[in-house]
């Protein structure tokens, strides 16, 4: 499902990049060759989600966004500066912050986040957050959230501990079932780069598919066959709530939340 003309990105459960075709990129300052398959947008800001391919050979100079961007890499490899990133390469970059040049060899395809509009300007940045991190060479650890069955394992690639904001990779193991239903009071963005998982009321997710879902939203249950590494976002702390049944809607869970949160539950 992706529902558009509202307000913001929308609910988007479930897209798959596989059948999406590529686009120049939306915005100004990037060298012609770089395409992107948008897995969701808002119109207004220019915030997205998308696949960035870029083909070989391509170029583009040091300069700096004017928003936040992350990005993974997916497939290929990308020079930056005197480095070559490959796959799980994470990079969040804060607004106006100094990026290195890029030089691609055979091609390249990332997962691209940007928080408004992605313009490019190549013109010297500035210091402030730079998160670069291979999260091949992470170790794995158990998560932290409560909640869903034993198993779930993460690498955390960039946390804020004032608002809870998390990028992370999420694996889970083959077979895992968690045949409940949850809801969150935030804002889940969540990308398939390997495996499958079920989920019981969008369809499965496998390489490339993508959901962007509101908060309040109820969702589950869950089940992965062969086990699945998922990127995923948040804004603020991820909170597994309860509905009070399947046809919970998202207003009835967000007046259950509130009581709950009034009532120091």
């Amino acid at each position: 499902m992706h529902e558009g003309g509202v307000v913001g990105r929308g609910h988007v459960e479930l897209v798959h990049a596989p059948d999406l075709v590529a686009e120049e990129v939306p915005a100004d300052g990037w060298p012609v060759g770089a395409t992107v398959a948008v897995l969701s947008r808002d119109r207004q800001t220019g915030e997205l989600t998308g696949i960035l391919r870029l083909p070989r050979g391509y170029r583009r100079g040091a300069g700096h966004y004017a928003t936040a961007t992350e990005t993974f890499v997916l497939s290929g490899t990308v020079r930056v500066g005197e480095d070559v990133r490959g796959y799980g390469f994470y990079e969040f970059a804060g607004p106006g912050v100094a990026v290195g040049p890029w030089a691609v060899a055979e091609g390249c395809e990332l997962l691209f986040r940007a928080r408004a509009r992605p313009d490019f300007a190549g013109s010297a940045g500035e210091a402030g957050e730079l998160v670069q991190v291979d999260s091949e060479s992470m170790p794995w650890v158990a998560t932290h959230i409560p909640g869903p069955p034993p198993g779930i394992i993460l690498k955390l690639l960039r946390h804020v501990e004032e608002t809870g904001e998390m990028t992370w990779l999420c694996g889970n193991p083959p077979r895992w079932d968690y045949p409940r239903l949850e809801f969150h009071d935030c804002i889940e963005e969540l990308y398939c780069v390997e495996g499958d998982i079920w989920l019981g009321n969008s369809g499965t997710m496998q390489p490339g598919s993508y959901l962007w879902r509101p908060p309040f939203i109820t969702h589950g249950p869950f089940y992965s066959r062969t086990g699945c590494l998922l990127f995923g976002w948040v804004p603020s702390t991820l909170v597994n709530h309860l509905p009070l049944s399947a046809l919970s809607t998202p207003e009835e869970n967000q007046k259950a939340f509130e009581r709950n949160r009034e009532g120091g539950v």
